[in-house]
């Protein structure tokens, strides 16, 4: 297992008390996803169940599944949902049905909820790209749900990642979610993480010296080593672990593999 303190330098133990603390953390900040829309009820009660155990304090799921959790994890909510609104790219008509999604997830009383802004309207007029945002956070910010901005720009050639990211932030929702993922041939000793590492160098130039908005990043993040580059490229970029989430349906690896030893 790779030693966190061949990340340059990178060692939780400067940043969390305990071991206690870090797992704590993780717990508190991995976003863990389930991605099927449609659930037996068997598989979503054992997600759940398993979810409660470990001790997580959030797991994103499909609206179509929503009720069905709400109803397994009771009135006491040992564990808060997040829900996200399909992406509805190149049809500028479907704006409204993003606001009705929206407006069911919180009516299912979900914590949180992720978008996906429509980025064909990026070229042609950012003044409706940045509309479609607003119209969505008027909806969420009115009954104080958390709100993520879930941007797929990993195809799009840079001059357009860095108009989606700042746009996006203008707008100010809770979070901008952006796909990191790491290489598999990289080998994480803090010089060859180049894939990862030109992500957070775009996400950094796009937004500036001020971050107006918290930090999501989502991919292939499925074990604990893959994990810990993550929080070192953060830190590295000056963002507080405080305002970084991490979405992964491979939340249970990550605490299953978690290796303190050199803590």
């Amino acid at each position: 297992m790779v030693s966190v303190t061949w990340l340059e330098g990178f060692d939780p133990s400067y940043i969390f008390k305990s071991r206690e603390e870090f797992k704590n953390w993780l717990l508190s900040h991995i976003d863990l996803t389930y991605l099927p829309p449609y659930l037996p009820n068997d598989d979503l009660k054992a997600f759940i169940n398993r979810a409660i155990s470990y001790g997580f304090k959030r797991v994103c799921l499909p609206i179509t599944s929503v009720a069905g959790a709400e109803e397994l994890i009771g009135k006491d909510g040992k564990i808060e949902l997040i829900t996200f609104i399909s992406s509805f790219h190149g049809n500028r008509d479907l704006t409204e049905e993003k606001k009705q999604a929206c407006y069911s997830a919180i009516s299912l009383k979900v914590s949180e909820i992720e978008f996906s802004p429509d980025l064909s309207l990026l070229g042609d007029n950012p003044d409706l790209f940045k509309a479609e945002i607003t119209s969505i956070l008027d909806i969420t910010k009115h009954v104080n749900k958390v709100s993520k901005a879930y941007l797929e720009i990993d195809k799009l050639p840079d001059e357009m990642i860095n108009k989606a990211i700042q746009l996006s932030q203008e707008c100010q929702p809770d979070y901008i979610s952006i796909l990191i993922n790491l290489l598999e041939e990289e080998n994480y000793d803090g010089e060859n993480l180049n894939s990862s590492k030109v992500w957070f160098e775009k996400v950094n130039n796009a937004l500036g010296n001020e971050k107006k908005t918290k930090l999501k990043v989502y991919g292939r993040i499925d074990n604990f080593n893959t994990l810990l580059p993550i929080l070192y490229l953060a830190t590295k970029y000056n963002w507080s672990l405080d305002d970084l989430r991490i979405g992964t349906e491979y939340g249970f690896d990550i605490i299953d593999g978690l290796d303190t030893s050199s803590l």
